[in-house]
């Protein structure tokens, strides 16, 4: 029972510091760089332990969103360690609000990305983004279906 009020606790802790971050201009670069960044960071990490095929996650709430289509940014390709998902976090929390994680299989890694959430209805304009932003696949959360983008 404890260990659930602690977690329970941890997760409005982060849900709060999150939306805080996400919601309120006055927070510079250089806060957002502190121990902040740091504790979503080590919460997003601590959820991808528990979601080793991959996850698609809404900082501001700490839930994955059901629908959508997901589109990494560019800029955060290729980080795969938990130092480098402080980087993932912090372009995450300036653009969109949302970190995905998945698994390569081709490479065994883990790999994290800031991505951008499109409606099911607007999967051109994903297809777009997702081309000027180097991807090779964009997924349709709902349908739990990677769609392979041409070059």
């Amino acid at each position: 029972m404890m260990k659930k009020q602690i977690l329970r606790a941890n997760v409005l802790t982060t849900v709060l510091l999150v939306s805080t971050l996400l919601f309120s201009s006055c927070y510079s670069h250089s806060k957002l760089v502190g121990g902040s960044v740091k504790a979503v960071a080590d919460s997003v990490w601590a959820y991808s332990v528990r979601h080793p095929d991959g996850f698609t996650m809404n900082l501001a709430t700490m839930t994955e969103p059901s629908e959508g289509v997901v589109v990494a940014y560019a800029a955060t390709q290729g980080c795969h360690s938990r130092k480098q998902l402080g980087r993932v976090v912090r372009h995450a929390i300036r653009h969109d609000g949302y970190v995905g994680g998945w698994l390569d299989t081709a490479d065994s890694l883990y790999y994290f990305d800031s991505s951008r959430l499109f409606p099911e209805d607007s999967l051109a304009a994903a297809i777009r983004f997702g081309i000027e932003n180097g991807q090779i696949a964009i997924f349709v959360l709902s349908e739990g279906r990677e769609v392979r983008l041409e070059k």
